[in-house]
């Protein structure tokens, strides 16, 4: 039964065939179909809407690195003011604060790289019952 069926391509690539004839497009009407099939032109991302879209996505990592400038700031002027107990702790909190920041930096990336689903094609219901249907 095999050997003689004829599949839905064969039948459709089958010389004399009235139906394959009729699908045939002219290079104009190839071409307009392909314009009008275009990805629309997308204006480019401003810097504002780049920073909120990075800030909202990742709101601890510009968190750390405004907690390493104040360290830092903070031991400089402590320097300055000859301060070299304040300004050791201080450069120590940096070094912490720097450390923080590129881990959660590390655990947002390894986070975004993993796909965590165990079955890709099942979606499940917002109560859990369709389970119960399949049943």
């Amino acid at each position: 039964s095999y050997a003689g069926s004829v599949t839905k391509m064969e039948a459709a690539a089958a010389p004399g065939d009235n139906s394959t004839e009729e699908t045939k497009m002219t290079a104009e009407e190839m071409q307009l179909l392909q314009i009008q099939n275009m990805p629309k032109y997308s204006r480019p991302e401003t810097f504002e809407e780049k920073l909120y879209r990075k800030f909202s996505k990742e709101p601890l990592i510009p968190i750390g690195c405004l907690t390493t400038a104040y360290f830092l700031g903070s031991g400089i002027r402590s320097f300055y003011n000859r301060d070299a107990v304040r300004s050791q702790k201080m450069m120590r909190l940096r070094v912490g604060a720097q450390f923080s920041t590129l881990m959660i930096f590390i655990g947002y990336a390894g986070l975004n790289a993993f796909n965590f689903t165990i079955a890709p094609g099942y979606h499940a219901g917002k109560d859990g019952k369709d389970d119960q249907k399949r049943s």
